[in-house]
């Protein structure tokens, strides 16, 4: 289950003691927690960090190069333009096309047309994650420090990603990077140490609740998502 930047079963272990993990009455609460912070981290840093297939995106044309809001990206599918709003999308993927999969840049070579000239790409990329459960078939221990293999259920595409053709990056850059884990993590424990769980909100003061409404990014956590900051605007 994706619960953000992993799963409900990982994100459990984080937040909960031993004795409380098995049970259900806090899933759906530390679920919206964690999916809550991964939307918080895209905002942030100006990018969608989750793997998406055939995602796609636009942009004004009136540039030569442009980069992916999802990245490391395997493939792209379609790149289309168009002038007018009533114009039917013309497809010029066959055109020059320099891509850098590692960084989501793509490079046309030219200008592709004046503004307010629409381009919109459909591709396949972003970082994957465990998101089975311990109980759903096919799981398996993977995100330890000692067995850092691949995900569950890897998709086919980034698993052959290196023999594309053109080729493209390895699969483990694929992997959602474990500093970025760590943080959502760190993240998800400050919004769950902050919020009122049992429904005994009423008895804190008034000053105690705002300060839990307006809950910010962690500064250590600020600083880890530094690097990963997409700063092109669309």
């Amino acid at each position: 289950m994706n619960c953000g930047l992993g799963n409900l079963n990982s994100l459990k272990t984080q937040l909960l003691t031993p004795a409380l993990q098995p049970g259900t009455q806090f899933d759906s609460l530390i679920q919206s927690i964690g999916r809550g912070v991964a939307g918080s981290f895209d905002q942030f840093c100006n990018r969608a960090f989750t793997y998406k297939e055939n995602f796609t995106e636009i942009f004004m044309g009136n540039r030569a190069f442009w980069y992916a809001r999802r990245f490391p990206f395997v493939t792209i599918a379609k790149v289309e333009l168009k002038y007018f709003q009533t114009d039917a999308w013309t497809d010029i993927t066959a055109q020059p096309l320099i891509v850098n999969p590692e960084t989501g840049q793509l490079n046309f070579g030219y200008t592709l047309g004046p503004a307010p000239l629409q381009c919109r790409i459909t591709y396949t990329g972003g970082y994957w994650f465990q998101m089975l459960e311990p109980t759903d078939p096919g799981y398996q221990v993977c995100d330890t420090e000692d067995d850092p293999g691949y995900p569950s259920a890897l998709p086919t595409a980034i698993q052959n990603s290196p023999t594309l053709n053109p080729p493209g990056i390895e699969p483990f850059k694929f992997l959602l990077p474990r500093e970025l884990r760590d943080a959502w993590l760190l993240q998800c424990r400050v919004h769950w140490d902050s919020i009122d769980k049992l429904g005994l909100g009423v008895k804190d003061k008034p000053k105690a609740q705002s300060a839990v409404n307006s809950l910010e990014l962690a500064p250590q956590v600020k600083q880890i998502l530094k690097s990963h900051i997409r700063y092109q605007l669309t």
